[in-house]
């Protein structure tokens, strides 16, 4: 197949455009101790005791959607992008000399147009997801001394490969309910996807919540061999991915899942699949 080398135009700041945000946010990768240079391609965001990014839209929300800032390289690495079309689908990879860190800026640009489409909901920008979750797992620690955390119903984290998964079990726990799964893949499906729901999920940002927030999922955005020189992203599935989810009903899904196991912090994932 041809690919075809991409050239970057200098950032503007415009995330309606999901295939611009990403390549914009793609040039570079961001292992663990630069994730504040990515700020420059959000928008205004505070950040919390813990160290992680967020914003509120609207009034006592009640979904968090998160992704995270770090990519899986121990150094950090400029890109050079290549854009390929198979079966009437663009994807994007690199040269093969570096990771591409779809692995989850794809998440971040999904994020990033729901915010500039003003969808109500906790936006979480994570650090360090990819050293162990350390951002997630500290706010996990401090969750009941924050406010804006005490109405969350559901964890939606945007961080899974392929393009048809729905997560609902992560380190070997049901995170989410098979009614709160089914009704997520039935919005997305109304909108055009084939979402099921996915019981091998390993580990995300989200796994910290499962003992804090009633139901907690991971959703495909179309990445494939993360963490490696091969990592490709799906961009036609992440840009119908943005227009899909602003207009998921998301107040509608269900509650159903409970819990009673104490919280466990889990410390040093690495390398692991999603």
């Amino acid at each position: 197949m041809k690919k075809n080398p991409i050239k970057v135009e200098d950032f503007s700041y415009n995330p309606t455009d999901p295939r611009y945000t990403f390549l914009s946010l793609t040039t570079k990768t961001y292992p663990h101790g630069h994730e504040d240079e990515v700020l420059k391609f959000l928008p205004s965001l505070s950040k919390d005791k813990v160290g992680n990014y967020y914003k509120i839209i609207g009034s006592n929300p009640t979904t968090m959607f998160t992704s995270h800032l770090d990519t899986a390289d121990r150094r950090q690495n400029d890109t050079t992008l290549y854009s390929y079309v198979e079966n009437g689908e663009e994807f994007i990879v690199t040269d093969g000399k570096s990771i591409l860190g779809a692995d989850d800026k794809a998440g971040v640009t999904v994020m990033l147009y729901m915010i500039a489409n003003n969808v109500p909901g906790l936006y979480y920008f994570f650090i360090a997801e990819e050293v162990g979750g350390i951002g997630s797992g500290d706010l996990a620690d401090v969750f009941d001394e924050v406010d804006y955390l005490k109405n969350i119903e559901r964890c939606v984290s945007f961080d899974r490969r392929d393009c048809h998964s729905i997560i609902t079990r992560q380190l070997s726990r049901d995170c989410c309910s098979s009614e709160f799964a089914n009704a997520l893949c039935s919005e997305y499906n109304r909108l055009g996807f084939n979402m099921k729901p996915d019981n091998t999920g390993i580990f995300t940002d989200s796994a910290f919540f499962m003992d804090l927030i009633p139901e907690c999922t991971n959703v495909s955005v179309g990445y494939y061999n993360e963490h490696t020189s091969k990592e490709r992203q799906n961009m036609t599935h992440l840009i119908k991915l943005c227009s899909a989810s602003v207009s998921v009903d998301w107040n509608s899904l269900p509650t159903i899942r409970s819990f009673n196991e104490s919280l466990k912090r889990i410390k040093g994932f690495k390398d692991f699949e999603k």
